[in-house]
């Protein structure tokens, strides 16, 4: 082994990798091992008897503090708040924020599947075309009551 080579940060880094090792190797008694055991099956009966139920992460009912723009493109008879760049024109703003300074993109991903059956090995192509569309918007923006947030959204 070449002890020329090691610096402070080096030694820093080789003390704790060990010390993590040891950690993770170290032995455990009976009582930790049936404490993490009883832990995790309580933990487990009360997911599988329904009492711990997912929460959803849904945004709060009505339409927030955002306001939308004002334009809107009509897509199968219903007015949606979005401007697409190649489908309303060159110079419109990706944004569907009203009041919004920062940064925003837009991206339009078209595609397709192949299904290989594992048995037989039969290929089909150009399975499920679809087309798919996502936003981003990262700055500020001037909420419903005047107030100036900052704020990141997207649209999948």
């Amino acid at each position: 082994m070449r002890f020329d080579n090691l610096t402070q940060d080096r030694i820093k880094t080789r003390q704790t990798l060990v010390a993590r090792h040891l950690a993770w190797h170290a032995q455990i008694s009976r009582r930790k091992f049936l404490e993490g055991a009883v832990g995790a099956s309580v933990l487990g009966g009360a997911l599988g008897a329904g009492l711990l139920r997912p929460m959803s992460a849904a945004a709060a009912p009505g339409i927030g503090n955002v306001l939308p723009i004002p334009t809107t493109l009509t897509l199968f008879g219903v007015d949606i708040h979005v401007q697409a760049p190649p489908f309303t024109g060159d110079n419109t703003d990706p944004s569907t924020v009203w009041n919004f300074q920062g940064a925003s993109g837009i991206a339009f991903i078209n595609t397709t599947a192949t299904r290989i059956h594992r048995r037989t090995g039969f290929v089909q192509k150009g399975l499920d075309s679809s087309m798919n569309h996502m936003t981003f918007l990262q700055g500020v923006y001037q909420g419903r009551d005047g107030h100036v947030r900052d704020g990141t959204f997207s649209f999948v």
